[in-house]
């Protein structure tokens, strides 16, 4: 996507064009300026828009710089890393992994995902979650748009925590409704934002795509999926954690089981 930032150099990075615009912030594609650049070759470039960055004390501005705080301090191959915050005169930015694919919606307007890859971004995403947790934090906005997915799958990652919260006695969530409707668990609508609720997020995610991929689905990826997006939290997974090593265990169980069936 041509950008008028393009050319642009921030950070020993020069900026090569837009990989994605949203409401208030956009993200460029960026080559290194030299061999010994600190963050590899490539990187990705998160920008507040100029619009918004002349309101220096704007709840914008707040919410990205603690969106960027957040993003810094995990360290995940499921999470896409976030590796600087900076603010000048000109611009207020993150610069992050870049991750060369495309979000989990844009590679379904290309392709169906089979059951396996279904499966494979249910789990990658479910250990994105579960570190999630480790560190007191609450996505509230898992979604197909902020997943994203190399070509050969080999890169499955959690992005975008633009309305993270950190869950502690005196958090204060400035974006308590914030997120995507169609996937918001039931108790999102009244302003509350747990563990669960991004478990209940991802599920409908996963129970979009196995409809798409017109499959025969396992009973037990179906009771685990129905343990994910129950509409009640108390009778949902209490971790991600726990709902990854049931379907760990439940996959590697079925596959022993057909393949001594297969034997005899």
């Amino acid at each position: 996507m041509v950008s008028k930032r393009a050319g642009q150099v921030i950070e020993d990075y020069e900026i090569v064009e837009q990989i994605w615009q949203g409401s208030t912030s956009g993200v460029y594609l960026a080559k290194a300026t030299s061999n010994n650049s600190q963050y590899g070759p490539y990187v990705a470039i998160k920008l507040l828009n100029t619009r918004r960055s002349r309101f220096r004390n704007s709840v914008h501005i707040a919410q990205f710089k603690k969106q960027a705080m957040i993003a810094m301090e995990l360290n995940h191959p499921n999470i896409v890393k976030a590796y600087k915050f900076f603010q000048d005169d000109h611009d207020i930015g993150m610069i992050m992994e870049y991750v060369p694919g495309k979000s989990m919606r844009q590679w379904s307007m290309e392709r169906t995902f089979s059951l396996d890859e279904v499966i494979m971004i249910f789990k990658a995403m479910l250990l994105a979650l579960a570190h999630l947790e480790e560190h007191k934090i609450v996505h509230k906005d898992v979604k197909p748009e902020n997943i994203l997915i190399s070509p050969d799958m080999q890169l499955i990652k959690l992005t975008d925590f633009g309305y993270a919260t950190r869950k502690s006695f005196f958090s204060w969530d400035k974006f308590p409704y914030a997120g995507t409707e169609r996937y918001m668990a039931p108790e999102r609508r009244t302003g509350q934002a747990t563990y669960k609720s991004d478990i209940y997020s991802l599920g409908k995610v996963v129970e979009e795509f196995l409809i798409k991929c017109n499959c025969e689905v396992p009973d037990y990826i179906i009771a685990i999926l129905k343990n994910c997006i129950n509409p009640d939290p108390k009778s949902r997974y209490e971790h991600a954690s726990t709902a990854y090593k049931d379907l760990e265990f439940l996959i590697e169980y079925h596959r022993k089981k057909d393949a001594l069936r297969h034997h005899f």
